[in-house]
């Protein structure tokens, strides 16, 4: 019976598979020894390649460490699920505790919520696809036909400065010496902001 051969791959195929071999490399590196103590000579040695592919592909260090964050950061749209049948204080309460989850991952933690926004800066978040997807979420739920065009204003600046809250507790939370202390109290200040904005009057 002869042998099949394996049909051989392109070579842009090759590049893509070298290409996320160093993007899984330098996520795993970096989360494990942070963005300083990582070189891109650990991340070539660990993928079995050069720093010159790493250099075609992503340019430096610092456009890699982006690429990371980007990637690591896209678990937080698992959280940010619609659901029709919820009202958007119920969705943004599941979508918190979703992400106050992923603080467990020390990787996670490391990179999009210490490194990241020291070594790319704290305007990054606001300018990322995790950002825009979860202003689309707020967007969805917040208008409805019933409201004044002051009133859906209010409502969407509200759940942006929530946001933007909860970014800045994630990182209290992941720089916290006891995590699920943190990730405690965390959730009871975000609820009780929570519960505070549904019970106040709308103007």
């Amino acid at each position: 019976m002869a042998k099949t051969s394996k049909p051989k791959r392109t070579q842009a195929e090759r590049r893509a598979q070298s290409r996320q071999a160093v993007l899984d490399s330098a996520c795993r590196l970096f989360g494990e020894k942070g963005y300083a103590d990582t070189s891109l000579e650990d991340i070539a040695a660990d993928c079995d390649l050069t720093i010159r592919p790493i250099y075609h592909y992503f340019g430096n260090k610092k456009s890699l460490f982006s690429a990371v964050t980007e990637h690591m950061s896209s678990r937080i749209l698992d959280t940010l699920t619609v659901d029709e049948d919820l009202d958007v204080d119920e969705t943004l309460r599941r979508g918190w505790r979703s992400f106050l989850d992923l603080c467990d991952d020390v990787a996670f933690r490391r990179i999009v919520l210490i490194d990241g926004p020291n070594i790319l800066g704290r305007d990054q978040w606001s300018s990322s696809l995790v950002y825009s997807r979860a202003s689309e979420v707020v967007d969805t739920n917040s208008p409805s036909p019933g409201r004044s065009k002051v009133k859906q204003f209010r409502a969407t600046l509200t759940n942006r400065v929530m946001m933007a809250a909860m970014a800045e507790v994630a990182l209290t939370v992941a720089e916290a010496e006891d995590i699920p202390i943190a990730k405690k109290e965390a959730e009871r200040l975000v609820m009780t902001l929570f519960m505070r904005l549904a019970e106040s009057p709308s103007a």
